[in-house]
């Protein structure tokens, strides 16, 4: 069986849109490109359109040479023979063209040592720690609020990474080992290593700790099933605080399994191969299970935050959000479209204080960040990391977005950078 296809369309439905664009002082304005999903129109001398669509939610965008782009993100009324209708508002291009020249010209040197090859780094209180190279000798480094070096350990040479764990422990993680890291007033201590298998085996599905309890994450069949599960300290009791999945995506997989020999639990554990399927060559079972293994059994992405001590879930699959209290009760839930904008890159993450939350997306290298407002689930703000394609390892502090770039005259070495962000 050859690559396996998944179309899940949310909305099959033909769907009518209208709507008028306007300027800030309601003037409606004639011309502009409205493209919503994969169909397009211009508004009529009127200001106005309507255009037909069958796949909802979509990204609407809207163009136009005298004003900024506008961007959200429609979905399907609540009752299916509905009308959407939507009033466009479009900002002057002025305003537009001054924040970039501004963001622009503060693009700084997190730490300006040029011949320092950053490998990794991680934001702690006011300070920092590098995993870096130089001549040849590796060093975790540590850094204060201004930049200016601490101390410095010197350690065995290949390391690959600093990792952080459920409760703020930070780890130095090699390809076969991991040691935990102490902070001393001013200096460095690390444990004695362990093996990173049997390490991550324990800190990996642990995602919060908090003083009442600690969140586990378990996946199931195809890693397309995510339940999280509440730890009481005092009782050691797991209960079930969330599960999500997508169902469509684990029955195609448990045919691809059973189609292609792979050995994974299934969803449904009685499925068996309709007779008139035929089996695969060798070549293309094997091709078909490398395929599984790198590709379709990503994790489904429905990740937990503590945000402001409560806890939220956004499940992508539903289209929803969910508040709980800091020690796991119900509050609510919202609807979510964020990740519907085109090119989102599947990720969101705090800022160290865990105050704010923000989406990836990335079109040509360039990265966009998105500020979420967890209460809502909307745009708040919207930054464009300039110049530097490829940014890794994005952490935000305050009002800043800390970076690693791969210089391009030189793949040897890596900086470290920040941007603003607007407030």
């Amino acid at each position: 069986m050859g690559l396996l296809l998944f179309c899940i369309s949310a909305w099959s439905q033909e769907v009518i849109v209208s709507g008028t664009v306007m300027n800030e002082q309601n003037q409606r304005i004639a011309g502009a490109e409205i493209r919503l999903g994969a169909v397009n129109v211009k508004s009529n001398s009127k200001g106005m359109f309507l255009l037909r669509v069958t796949d909802l939610p979509a990204q609407l965008n809207v163009k136009h040479p005298l004003y900024k782009n506008y961007f959200e993100v429609v979905r399907p009324p609540v009752y299916a023979r509905d009308t959407v209708k939507l009033d466009i508002f479009l900002e002057g291009k002025e305003t537009e063209l001054e924040e970039v020249t501004v963001n622009s010209s503060k693009i700084i040197w997190a730490y300006d040592k040029k011949n320092t090859h950053i490998i990794d780094f991680a934001l702690y209180d006011k300070e920092m720690l590098l995993l870096c190279k130089e001549d040849h000798k590796y060093f975790l480094r540590r850094l204060d609020s201004i930049g200016k070096k601490i101390v410095d350990l010197q350690i065995k040479k290949n390391a690959t990474a600093l990792y952080t764990d459920c409760t703020g422990g930070t780890h130095l993680v090699y390809s076969d080992s991991i040691f935990e890291i102490k902070f001393i007033r001013n200096s460095i201590g690390m444990l004695a290593g362990n093996s990173y298998a049997e390490t991550m085996r324990i800190l990996a599905p642990c995602i919060i700790s908090n003083d009442n309890q600690i969140i586990l994450k378990r996946l199931g069949p195809h890693n397309k099933l995510v339940e999280y599960l509440k730890v009481d300290w005092n009782t050691k009791k797991p209960n079930l605080l969330y599960t999500t999945g997508d169902q469509e995506a684990m029955r195609g997989l448990d045919e691809y399994a059973a189609t292609n020999d792979i050995a994974v639990p299934l969803s449904n554990p009685n499925y068996k191969l309709p007779p008139q399927m035929t089996g695969s060559s060798d070549r293309a079972k094997w091709d078909n299970q490398q395929f599984y293994n790198q590709v379709l059994k990503k994790p489904l992405y429905a990740p937990i935050f503590e945000i402001n001590d409560s806890l939220y879930i956004f499940d992508h699959v539903m289209d929803r959000a969910l508040v709980y209290t800091g020690s796991g009760q119900y509050i609510r839930s919202y609807p979510i479209s964020y990740h519907y904008f085109e090119n989102w890159k599947s990720e969101l993450f705090l800022n160290e204080e865990k105050t704010k939350l923000y989406a990836r997306y990335e079109i040509d290298g360039l990265v966009t960040l998105r500020q979420i407002n967890p209460s809502t689930g909307k745009v708040v703000t919207l930054d464009v990391l300039e110049k530097h394609i490829h940014p890794m390892n994005i952490q935000i502090r305050g009002n800043y977005a800390y970076y690693i770039y791969k210089h391009y005259l030189d793949n040897g070495i890596h900086y470290l950078y920040k941007q603003p962000l607007k407030e």
